[in-house]
């Protein structure tokens, strides 16, 4: 294990060389020639060598390292930005294809791929089975993966309350999932779920914010490695609505004024709740506090001592909040085809939403749609 803690600091610091300087410099390459040296031990003892995350710990050939120190702290910072969860090593692997890793890894703009002797993959937490290969069967393996994991995400939203944290990973990890299959180009339709109208929170509902706010996220251009901030600040959007009176919750008759206005008050506890939580994106108390604010400045919560604006992010939660709620059944109208949804959110309230951002998520659904 000792061996495996060396390697795993010597592959850091040249992750973090090649940040700073180039994949072709002097002590980069010193760097990973040594790491390729003590992988070659190694894979002498052993058919493959395998590094795993799973929550915020290293795992190298299913052993956890203990004291992997601020470099492996780093790796795991840095794999896990990416939205990797395992990376095995076999024999024969080239001098070339360690430079081609450790390069990448360095660039958060490069996408991680599989090589002949290097296996890049997601780890299969929830199912019991091995890491998927996100080059082969991505769709139909992630569809019944995000399954369980939002099966992982209900069990983990009840069991809040103000005096427990919630777990970030079990949210990273479904993050991770919708980032990879947008990119490997799976129709926005198949990953959105059926939600439900109540007043509670709705598991399908934050996932479908989720998704179509990654969607805007990736039609603008915005870098990956602000992804699973964004993807997360929106699957959380509404966890407020779990502090407001449990009796307000699916309720059948109308709420009456005090009511409402008292779930009014939802995206100011979720933004309380979620400024407390240990390595979560500070984008995520920002986006509850603001999904109900408008362009315009109206919406609610309102602060009369500050003229707040919309953060860009909290702004596409808003468009992609209101477009899945105009697809819900209510007591009050039937639920709206895509079509009929874009054009009310385009024409109904002008004010509501950012101008160009609402050009670009209809213009983008429809070319998903059409592609």
């Amino acid at each position: 294990m000792e061996h495996s803690k060396r390697l795993i600091s010597v592959f850091m610091s040249a992750i973090s060389n090649c940040m700073l300087y180039s994949n072709n410099h002097a002590v980069t390459d010193e760097l990973i020639e040594n790491t390729f040296s003590k992988l070659g031990v190694l894979l002498k003892e052993t058919d493959h060598f395998e590094i795993m995350i799973i929550e915020n710990d290293l795992i190298i050939n299913k052993n956890p390292a203990i004291g992997i120190g601020l470099q492996g702290k780093n790796l795991i910072k840095r794999l896990k930005r990416k939205g990797i969860s395992h990376i095995e090593f076999s024999k024969g692997i080239t001098l070339q294809e360690l430079k081609k890793l450790v390069a990448d890894i360095s660039n958060m703009e490069k996408e991680l791929k599989s090589t002949p002797h290097i296996k890049i993959g997601i780890v299969g937490l929830h199912l019991g089975g091995p890491a998927i290969d996100r080059d082969s069967g991505t769709e139909k393996s992630l569809s019944g993966f995000t399954s369980e994991q939002l099966s992982k995400i209900k069990e983990e939203i009840n069991s809040i309350s103000p005096f427990k944290k919630l777990h970030v990973t079990v949210f990273e990890e479904i993050v991770f999932q919708f980032v990879l299959m947008l990119k490997n180009k799976i129709n926005i339709l198949k990953l959105l779920r059926p939600a439900q109208a109540n007043n509670g929170l709705d598991y399908n509902h934050g996932t479908n914010v989720a998704v179509l706010t990654l969607f805007q996220a990736q039609a603008l251009g915005i870098k990956e490695e602000f992804h699973r901030d964004i993807g997360l600040a929106a699957l959380l959007h509404d966890v407020g609505k779990l502090f407001v009176q449990k009796e307000m919750h699916n309720k059948k008759s109308s709420p009456g004024a005090d009511e409402s206005e008292a779930m009014k008050l939802h995206p100011f506890y979720g933004a309380q709740y979620l400024a407390n939580i240990n390595d979560l994106t500070c984008l995520a108390p920002i986006v509850a506090f603001q999904h109900h604010l408008r362009y315009d400045g109206r919406g609610y919560p309102q602060l009369k001592t500050l003229n707040m604006k919309q953060h860009i992010c909290s702004q596409m939660t808003a468009i992609s909040d209101s477009f899945d709620n105009l697809r819900i059944t209510t007591r009050y109208r039937k639920a709206l085809d895509i079509k009929d949804a874009l054009i009310t959110m385009k024409t109904k309230d002008e004010g509501l939403f950012n101008p160009f951002l609402i050009d670009n998520f209809i213009r983008s659904i429809h070319l998903s749609l059409s592609g």
